[in-house]
Formats: structure tokens, C-alpha cells, sequence
């Protein structure tokens, strides 16, 4: 589905099935069962994350740890070195400059990962598990793990059970993309120093910005001029399908029985869709369950 979606993604080569069975708690809920080994075969140009420069992480307040490779800084520069010849080749040859070359390739990282996450908001997608080994240094959907899409409306959605603290909620996935690559920066700081790529990380609102309202003015059908008053309007869509419980999806399928040709078939075409909406939203019963509060009767 990303693939078609337009969305940048590893893809699916094999699934394998076997007669096999493992224990797994699949819900993390403590109500483990038998489930079938399977094998999913994914296909990449690469699958180095920003958790591959990690390695070379010296000593973490918090955990105690440092990483595995830690001082072996000639291995960051040839991880570098391998990763732009080999898959940003417009870059290597652009410099043989090492703090242009990586600045470069930098700043492609910053604005092909704000490509992606806009792209993943504007069609309800729900990675799961955002940390700095699932994010590809290529710009790709990876780790399709505890992922999902937006039913409903609710921008505080979370699809992993594991993540009870709402980290990994759909709104708040730009914000931790942008922190990954943070980290990232602090990964690679040896060879790039961050005040050359904390400059950069500037970049990524703006991309993130300009990517998403794109996407979403084609999805309401403001094709033909850019205002400034686009994004309160569709900040006010997503505040009404919010509040009404609206699928996230059907709602923008909804949009295209509009039919803005004439004056005629727009009003009644409005009213179509008015009520193809209203048919996708939550029914009342359920929305006064979700905001009852929860009392505790003791």
C-alpha cells in the first residue's frame, strides 16, 4: 500500500510460512499464544538507519553504555565514505572537501526524512516504533513492526500496546523524526561537527511544512492557488473530524463526489458528499463513550 501511496518504502519481496510455532505475546497484555514462524523478505536499496552510526557512541548517562565501537572513528569515516559514493553518488563527486561532502549529505537526510513523515501524516500512517534504528538514511518507510493506519480521527493514536507513555503517537511523529535526526547529528559529530549540521536541522519545519500542505491541498482540491489561510483550513478539517469522530480515510474519499463543474451539480454534490461524511463518522452512542470519564465507583 506505501509503494502505491507515493510514499518512499522498503518493499515486500517473499512471505514464508513454515509449520512451525513460537510463544509470542503478541500484545504485550500477558496473554501469550502459539503463533505460526513466518519470514518476511524485505527489499532495499540498503537498510542502514541512523542507529548503524550509533556504534561509535561513547558512554550514555542514562544507560551506562557506550557503543561497540567506540573511538573507532576511522570506521565512521569509512561507513561515511561507503554510504555517500555508494547511494548519494551526486554527491561524492560533487567535493572532495570531507566537511562539505558530509554537510551535503546532511542536509539530504534532513529533507528526505521531512518529506517522509509529511507524506506519512497525509494519509493516517502510523509507524509504531520511531526510534534511531528504524529511521532509513535513505528517506525509506523500514521496520514495519506494530504499524497502522488512522481510522477515526485522533491525533494522539497510538498503534504499538508496548507504547504506553503516547511517545510514538501520530502527531507527535514529525517532532521525534526530528529528534532521531538530532541524534543522528550527535552520532556523526566527529566528522561533522554540530555546528556545521545544527544549521541544517533547521531546514526540516520548512521541507516537513512545505511537503505536508502540498499533499493536503490536493487532497481538498486546492489545486489552482496557494493562500495563507490554507493551513488554518485544514488545521479547522482536521479540529471538525476530530471532534465528529470522521474517518480519516473516507472523509477525503468523500471529497471527490464534489463536483465543482457548475453551481448545480456543486450544491447538490456538496450535499452528497455532506452525508456520505456523516454516514463514516463515529455514531453518537460511541462518542459519548469515548469522552465518558472514567469514575472509579469505590
Amino acid at each position: 500500500a506505501m509503494h502505491f501511496l507515493g510514499i518512499p518504502t522498503t518493499r515486500a519481496g517473499t512471505c514464508i510460512t513454515s509449520d512451525s510455532k513460537v510463544i509470542r505475546d503478541i500484545f504485550y497484555d500477558n496473554h501469550p499464544k502459539e503463533e505460526y514462524c513466518s519470514i518476511v523478505l524485505r527489499i532495499a536499496p540498503t537498510f542502514i538507519r541512523f542507529g548503524s552510526f550509533e556504534i561509535f557512541k561513547t558512554l550514555d548517562p542514562i544507560t551506562g553504555r557506550v557503543g561497540p565501537s567506540v573511538g573507532r572513528y576511522e570506521i565512521l569515516y569509512s561507513l561515511l565514505d561507503y554510504v555517500i559514493e555508494t547511494f548519494y553518488p551526486e554527491i561524492h563527486v560533487k567535493s572532495n572537501d570531507l566537511i562539505q561532502k558530509y554537510s551535503a549529505f546532511f542536509e539530504e537526510v534532513v529533507l528526505r526524512t521531512a518529506r517522509l513523515v509529511a507524506l506519512w501524516q497525509c494519509v493516517g500512517f502510523c509507524h509504531g516504533v520511531l526510534n534511531t534504528d528504524n529511521m532509513s538514511i535513505l528517506g525509506l518507510t523500514i521496520d514495519y513492526g506494530p504499524f497502522g493506519f488512522l481510522d477515526i480521527y485522533d491525533p494522539n493514536h497510538v498503534c504499538n500496546a508496548s507504547d504506553d507513555g503516547g511517545r510514538y503517537t501520530y502527531i507527535k511523529q514529525p517532532e521525534i523524526c526530528l529528534w532521531n535526526l538530532k541524534k543522528f547529528a550527535e552520532a556523526i559529530q566527529h566528522a561533522l561537527p554540530l555546528d556545521v549540521s545544527a544549521p541544517l536541522l533547521e531546514l526540516y519545519e520548512e521541507e516537513f511544512k512545505k511537503t505536508y500542505m502540498n499533499k493536503m491541498r490536493s487532497k481538498i482540491g486546492l489545486i489552482a492557488t496557494e493562500c495563507p489561510e490554507d493551513e488554518n483550513l485544514v488545521q479547522e478539517l482536521f479540529d471538525t473530524m476530530e471532534k465528529s469522530g470522521a474517518d480519516f480515510t473516507n472523509t477525503f474519499l468523500c471529497f471527490l463526489i464534489v463536483d465543482a463543474s457548475d453551481a448545480d451539480k456543486l450544491q447538490s454534490s456538496l450535499n452528497m458528499a455532506k452525508e456520505k461524511i456523516i454516514e463514516n463518522c463515529y455514531p453518537v452512542e460511541d462518542l459519548l463513550n469515548t469522552c465518558r470519564p472514567n469514575l472509579n465507583s469505590a
